[in-house]
């Protein structure tokens, strides 16, 4: 359960410094260009760079949340009562 709570907490700090310019936008752009490059996309332009982060941020929120509720929904199954 801490480990969950720690993670929401870090990926809203992340967004937070990206949105307020504490993180470096080139450095964003350069850890957003691997990202891109590894699945094989095209890179957004410099302008949207911060917008693209936090979607990246808020789609890796979703996914692992997604998996955790499933996971849950799973093994509740199994153990009825």
């Amino acid at each position: 359960m801490v480990t969950i709570v720690v993670f929401h907490v870090l990926m809203l700090v992340l967004g937070l410094s990206i949105v307020t310019g504490v993180v470096p936008a080139r450095l964003v752009g350069t850890m957003l260009g691997y990202a891109h490059n590894t699945i094989g996309i095209t890179m957004p332009p410099a302008k949207k760079v911060k917008m693209f982060a936090l979607i990246w941020i808020g789609s890796t929120v979703v996914i692992v949340d997604g998996c955790i509720s499933l996971l849950l929904f799973i093994t509740s199954m199994s153990h009825p009562g």
